[in-house]
């Protein structure tokens, strides 16, 4: 028996859905048989004769599950060769009939998408080929601007789809670019300024995966996962409201706050919680933060190392194992999951619990059902010679700039996102660059929050971080490898260099947060590069 300090014996009423079959054992666990998938509440309410709890007051939501969704590919475009020129066409759409697929139950939803597809598109080009990508804005209801940005890439700041060349509804623009960087998991997204973070929220972005003779040759030596096991997750959070209306239609709910949009169901390729059927092999999945503002700290659930090979900008030189990987929003990865020894089990990937999460997320499932005879052996070095194993060292810098990310409240109450005490202004160039030029950017954060700054136009290699102000970590395993994108937790400091190629930088370019809302409400500034 229990009591509280007065001696008064305690009693506990578990409250669930009315007329749920309910048992209990002698240890006091109870099971609670659910009729259907769903999601229901449930509350306990502590009572000690004189006075009773609800405990929280506002009841907790148990989502029961009957079997998961299957897991869905993103489309490939293919495209209309041109001569030697591969050309794409992307028609930005609105108000398209998604499907989303949860454990729930589906419904269908609104959405944005290109080419009014159900899912993003991937685009899979080569190192050395020329692109052309026309582009209709279609989005003539919401007379919106559009681009599309090419995140990652290392071309001319007019192709480079920023916010200084926008789209506007009911026009098209051609972008046009030669592949001349090592092969990466690229991705494309709108970034029109003041639209770009509900653009994308709706729907706009597709992952780009170049390949080179680096990577083509460690696939012919099986020394890494290739064709059905190469896969790429664009994992993205999204909210719907609650109810289906009598159409079976589910509206996107945006919801902004301090930290961005944060909502609360985590969809992989377009499905909540799908399951994938894997075989006894190696994966390489393609790990790609596509959400507005969250970050991942990706892990399995039964505590397995797996291998990365490769960050924002490429492979890295050496696999890095590792029993989990944080990406902010932006940020991509290369990991190698071993199902090898694994037969008939099923292993979740899940995020870890972050500085915006308050308990581990699951993201979705593997279920090992197919035995086979693998032959990788994960490569253990890149080629010596190989490009993107160059490093840059401190002494190869002529110029270090510093940029202060900060948050503050703004002159009429709301909250201000600023760099170097800065708000973006299109008419303002904020830095100059020389063509050529090796730099060292230093990136404070002062702010509360972590933020992932991003730069346009070129992949950078970390030097070191820590407390700003005090002992900086040189970089090691995973940030030995090229980035675009780099989370900068709350007090820290990161330090990266970078060479502006002269071959392909030239122009106008943007870096700021990749919090999508705290870019659009002004925390991003522009650069030139100069011949």
């Amino acid at each position: 028996e229990v009591t509280d300090p007065e001696g008064d014996a305690i009693s506990y009423d578990w409250s669930f859905q009315s007329g749920t079959p309910m048992t209990s054992n002698s240890s006091g666990a109870v099971t609670v048989s659910y009729p259907n998938a769903g999601t229901f509440p449930v509350s306990l309410t502590i009572n000690d004769g004189d006075n009773s709890v609800t405990i929280p007051e506002t009841p907790l939501l148990v989502t029961v599950i009957t079997d998961l969704p299957a897991f869905k590919h993103l489309p490939v475009l293919e495209p209309i060769m041109k001569g030697d020129i591969a050309t794409y066409t992307l028609n930005a759409e609105e108000n398209v009939n998604v499907v989303v697929e949860t454990p729930e139950g589906s419904w269908t939803t609104p959405m944005m998408r290109y080419n009014d597809l159900s899912l993003p598109p991937v685009i899979v080009a080569r190192r050395g080929d020329t692109i052309e990508v026309n582009v209709n804005n279609n989005l003539i209801a919401s007379d919106e601007d559009t681009t599309v940005h090419w995140h990652g890439f290392k071309i001319p700041g007019s192709q480079d789809g920023g916010p200084d060349f926008p789209i506007p509804a009911g026009t098209s623009k051609t972008y046009s670019f030669a592949l001349e960087q090592p092969a990466a998991s690229l991705w494309f997204h709108p970034h029109a300024h003041g639209t770009t973070a509900t653009q994308v929220y709706k729907g706009l972005a597709g992952a780009f995966i170049l390949t080179d003779d680096i990577t083509d040759a460690l696939e012919t030596n099986n020394e890494l996962p290739s064709g059905e096991y190469d896969i790429a997750l664009l994992v993205q959070d999204r909210q719907f409201t609650d109810e289906t209306n009598a159409f079976g239609v589910r509206d996107l709910v945006y919801q902004v706050g301090m930290r961005g949009v944060l909502s609360d169901r985590i969809l992989v390729n377009g499905v909540e919680m799908p399951a994938l059927e894997v075989a006894t092999s190696q994966y390489r999945f393609r790990l790609y933060n596509a959400s507005n503002a969250r970050t991942y700290d990706f892990a399995l659930d039964n505590g397995a190392d797996f291998y990365v090979v490769g960050s924002d900008g490429g492979l890295l030189n050496t696999p890095v194992l590792v029993d989990h990987i944080m990406l902010g929003a932006g940020e991509r990865a290369e990991i190698v999951v071993d199902f090898r020894n694994r037969l008939n089990q099923q292993i979740k990937l899940i995020s870890r619990a972050v500085n915006n999460n308050s308990a581990d997320s699951d993201v979705m499932r593997f279920d090992v059902n197919r035995e086979v005879t693998d032959p990788v052996v994960l490569y253990a070095s890149l080629p010596a010679n190989a490009e993107i194993n160059t490093r840059l060292t401190e002494a190869d810098a002529s110029v270090t700039r510093d940029f202060v990310m900060s948050m503050s409240m703004g002159p009429t109450g709301g909250m201000a996102f600023l760099i170097n005490d800065m708000t973006f202004d299109m008419s303002r160039i904020d830095e100059t660059v020389a063509s050529g030029a090796v730099e060292i950017w230093n990136i404070q954060n002062t702010s509360v929050m972590e933020h992932p700054f991003h730069a346009h136009a070129i992949q950078w290699q970390v030097l070191d971080r820590g407390p700003t102000g005090g002992i900086l970590t040189p970089a090691s395993g995973v940030e030995l490898g090229w980035k675009d994108t780099v989370l900068v937790q709350p007090g820290e400091t990161v330090r990266f260099i970078g060479k502006f190629d002269p071959v392909v930088n030239s122009g106008l370019y943007m870096y700021h947060c990749h919090i999508l809302e705290h870019e659009d409400a002004g925390m991003m500034g522009t650069f030139e590069v100069l011949p």
